[in-house]
This record gives C-alpha cells, structure tokens and sequence, in this order.
C-alpha cells in the first residue's frame, strides 16, 4: 500500500491495483483505478455528477481534490462521463 501525506491534511492511499481511497481526517471515499497501464489512470466523477455521487463533506471541493489526486496521486486522473459513477455505500469510509 502507498501512502502519500501533504501535511497531514489529507491522504491518498493505492489500497489494492483498481482502488484508490482519498481520506480527510477519519472520513474517507474510494474512487476507481486501472492498472494496466503506467502510471495507472484514477476515475473521478464528472462535474455535474460530484455532490450527487460522493458524501457531504466533499461536496463543493471537487476542483480542490481532484487538483491533489492530480499532483499526488501518481495516476492519470481520468474523468468519467456524465452519469459514469453511483453513490454506492461502500465508496463512503470512517476510521
């Protein structure tokens, strides 16, 4: 597992080759990855899709987190198309 840290004030963890968790603190949100291809591509939610698909305490930073994915994630941040991702239980994680 990597682990990559900016202060402390989030994390991005490669938790298994098609899953990468972004966590703030004890909340956490799993996006889709591939691995087939180096770097890997990371998917994230179209615009529009954001704060219907991921949870409360994301809602209105997409450009914030998908600019750290970008910078510190070591993935292609790929973004999917409209209505490419659902909001599914087991994407929202807690400590």
């Amino acid at each position: 597992m990597s682990r990559i840290d900016d202060d402390g004030s989030f994390r991005i963890e490669a938790v298994w080759k098609e899953l990468v968790e972004y966590w703030e603190g004890d909340h956490g949100y799993v996006f889709d990855a591939a691995w087939g291809v180096e770097p890997g591509d990371l998917y994230v939610p179209a615009p529009q899709d954001w704060d219907a698909v991921t949870p409360e305490w994301m809602n209105g930073r997409r450009d914030e987190i998908v600019a750290r994915l970008i910078t510190r994630s070591h993935h292609n941040v790929v973004e999917l198309p409209p209505g490419g991702v659902e909001l599914v239980e087991w994407r929202i994680l807690t400590a």
